[in-house]
Order: C-alpha cells, then structure tokens, then sequence
C-alpha cells in the first residue's frame, strides 16, 4: 500500500501551521509560569521581610504622616532573591514585592490610626462622663 505524496501534502501542511503557531501560546504560557513564580516568591519574601507591628505602632504615634511614608517610600527587594534570574523575572519580582509591602505598611498604619482614634474616644468619652458627675 503506497501512500502518495500528493495525498499527504495537505496533511503536512496543516501540521506545520499548527506547529508554528502554536509556538507563541507555549512561549506565553512559560512567561505566566515565571511572572505566577515571581508574584508568589515576592509576596512571600514580603511578608516574611516587613514587621507588621512596627508599622502599627507608628501609625497609632504618627498617623497621618507615617501612611504617607508608608505609601511613598518604595523599598528595594533582596538582592539574593534576584542573583540568576531573567530580567523578566527581576521584574516582575521587583514590581510585585514593592506592591505588597506598601500594603503590608499601610494596613498596619491604618490599624494603628484606627487603634489611636478608638482610644482617644475612649478617653474622651469617659473623661466627658466622669467630668459630668
């Protein structure tokens, strides 16, 4: 049984354009790996970087102008994190560490703002009931 060329032309054909195109879906699928890998590494470094209770603490002292910082100050991530990755990857790292701090601080200072404000009222409150008598 011989299969004729001219009969299988069609078919090879068909194959090498699915072949070419479906390189670029491979190629983007490997950059969400990495940029998934990235976000995951960078959240976790965060956490594992930032002390929550020092930005509570200086939200209930500074208030206003502690969140500010916290807001502005970009911190640079570890440089151990980024030794032999993609520059894809540094990106990405990069991006995704500095958004998660910044939410790590500025949740801790709205808590400590919070705190201070329940506190005063408090204060205020008892003060205001005391003073009455």
């Amino acid at each position: 049984m011989k299969i004729k060329l001219r009969s299988l032309s069609p078919f090879l054909a068909f194959l090498m354009a699915g072949l070419i195109f479906s390189s670029p879906f491979v190629s983007l699928a490997q950059q969400n790996l990495v940029q998934t890998k990235a976000i995951a590494a960078a959240e976790r470094d965060a956490a594992d970087h930032v002390d929550k209770s020092v930005w509570l603490w200086a939200g209930c002292l500074g208030s206003v102008v502690v969140w500010a910082i916290a807001s502005a100050y970009e911190p640079n991530p570890p440089a151990l994190a980024l030794l032999g990755k993609s520059p894809e990857y540094v990106a990405v790292y990069t991006d995704a560490y500095r958004a998660e701090v910044r939410k790590i601080r500025t949740s801790g200072v709205k808590l400590g703002c919070a705190a201070w404000a329940a506190c005063c009222l408090v204060y205020g409150l008892s003060v205001g009931l005391l003073g009455s008598q």
